[in-house]
């Protein structure tokens, strides 16, 4: 038995010499570090947005305009992720561009006040808009009135940071080709419903109204209250190309949950992030009860078991992402739904909620 261990550790010696490690020298058969469930508060996230635009000058290494803020997990450092997601605050006067980023990236408005040009067209970015600006997109942001602009910012710059190392940012300088005019509602007009007859399948800049998109919900809401067993009364920002999924790494979401339900629980492997737009409650994840209210942001690590409830009197809106594209793109998507496990109750101890929750299925998209 002596020998054997001696030999193994020899083995294992050898193989870091020349950089190399087995997969027994790795603690769970090498699954590595591992996601749990998360809450950032708003209040803190905003406190740290606030502090940068009055400390961060607009011209430091990476501020480039907007400051940043990673929303980063506490227990995943150097855990790769398809998607993730941070927030931004732009001040009265500055600019941000223009560009061309290399990363797929959506912008949830929080706080309206910029004026945004994407490929040629410029429109204004109001609260609740999504904004999303596929790979390769030229644009700039402004933000020309008395307060900052905020917005919570989604891309899959980590995944491209895996093929392309480096920053997915990419300046225009002066006297570099930029996008010609295009006249407000051109690529609503001309990549939706109607298209040109030389078009391709490049998704163009979108913006997703938020008059659009809870117009939606109360639609869905009068006709089955209740809506998805899982998600409540759900929407996904669709590309205006297919109709597929809002990008082709992650993918934008919208739901409601009315007053007093519960969802029932499932779970997917692929990441979900989620920011409160308006409401509270509170989702159980794996076990854990994450409680949040308006602002708030957090994350379902994969393949792990959650459920939502809002026990209020008001209605609950989350915006999500999810990198669900990226993984059936693949081939890895899977979904697991309660009903079709026996696993849940040594996981979910605790009774429910003492409100109801109905089968039936409201999904649909933007």
């Amino acid at each position: 038995m002596i020998d054997a261990e001696a030999a193994l550790d020899a083995l294992n010696r050898w193989m870091a010499a020349r950089h190399m490690r087995g997969y027994w020298m790795q603690e769970g058969g090498g699954a590595g570090a591992q996601v749990t469930p998360h809450l950032w508060k708003w209040e803190d996230v905003y406190a740290g947005l606030v502090k940068s635009g009055a400390v961060v000058p607009s011209g430091e290494a990476r501020a480039a305009g907007p400051r940043r803020i990673k929303i980063r997990h506490p227990g995943a450092a150097g855990v790769p992720r398809a998607v993730s997601v941070g927030a931004a605050i732009q001040m009265p006067g500055e600019l941000l561009g223009p560009l061309r980023g290399g990363a797929n990236v959506a912008r949830f408005v929080v706080q309206a006040g910029a004026i945004v040009t994407a490929e040629g067209e410029t429109f204004s970015a109001d609260a609740g808009d999504l904004l999303v600006w596929p790979a390769g997109t030229e644009g700039e942001w402004r933000s020309p009135g008395p307060n900052p602009t905020i917005w919570i910012e989604c891309d899959d710059a980590g995944l491209l940071d895996l093929v392309l190392p480096g920053l997915p940012v990419f300046p225009l300088a002066d006297g570099q080709r930029r996008s010609p005019p295009k006249p407000s509602g051109y690529f609503a007009a001309t990549r939706d419903r109607m298209s040109r007859a030389d078009s391709t399948r490049w998704r163009p800049p979108m913006r997703y109204a938020w008059s659009d998109a809870f117009a939606a919900l109360t639609a869905l809401k009068a006709s089955d209250p209740r809506g998805d067993p899982h998600d409540g009364i759900h929407l996904r920002y669709t590309s205006p190309v297919d109709r597929g999924p809002t990008l082709p790494t992650f993918s934008c979401a919208i739901q409601l949950l009315t007053p007093r339900n519960a969802t029932s629980a499932h779970r997917h492997n692929s990441t979900a992030i989620y920011h409160v737009v308006r409401g509270e409650g509170s989702t159980e994840v794996g076990g854990e009860r994450l409680d949040w209210c308006e602002g708030d942001v957090f994350c379902v690590p994969p393949w792990t078991w959650h459920r939502h409830a809002n026990p209020s009197q008001q209605d609950a809106i989350l915006f999500s992402v999810d990198d669900w594209p990226a993984m059936s793109t693949l081939g890895f998507y899977r979904v697991e739904n309660e009903e079709e496990s026996h696993e849940l109750q040594a996981i979910f101890s605790e009774s429910r909620p003492p409100f109801s929750r109905r089968k039936s299925s409201s999904r649909a998209t933007i």
